[in-house]
């Protein structure tokens, strides 16, 4: 067994600051005072409609927050759109081709949202570079 110690003098993977996210997390994530979820991404699509939201009651927007992963991953759960890769698991998302710089490759589909009339928008996977995209429906077959 290691006793390789971190930055902070604990065991390599006993610190919960240093813990490396899980697959589908990134080590910063986005949090405002008055949400109840993270974000992979500062402008996640559900979290400026949680800002919008808030505004329309009357209440007052809160600072989009970057955090470490590891300070809130017992309080705040994933959010479902920006975090839906990590919510399916890798091994769960689904098989797709998807048109990607105008090149059909072998992609992962993790989630889709309504965009207008037929129209979605779908959060693909491009495992050769573990980049995330948002395409349209005639840029994803699955």
């Amino acid at each position: 067994m290691s006793d390789q110690r971190c930055l902070h003098d604990l065991l390599i993977g006993q610190c919960s600051i240093c813990k490396k996210p899980p697959w589908g997390i990134n080590p910063i994530v986005y949090t405002t005072k008055g949400g109840d979820s993270f974000h992979n991404w500062n402008e996640c699509t559900y979290l400026a409609s949680g800002q919008d939201y808030a505004y329309s009651q009357g209440k007052n927007n809160h600072p989009i927050n970057p955090i470490q992963w590891s300070a809130v991953q017992d309080s705040r759960s994933p959010c479902e759109w920006c975090c839906a890769i990590f919510l399916a698991s890798k091994e769960k998302l689904l098989k797709c081709k998807a048109n990607i710089d105008g090149q059909w490759v072998d992609a992962l589909f993790a989630k889709s949202i309504y965009a207008g009339t037929k129209q979605k928008i779908n959060q693909i996977l491009d495992p050769r570079t573990n980049l995330v995209y948002f395409l349209s429906n005639n840029e994803v077959k699955l």
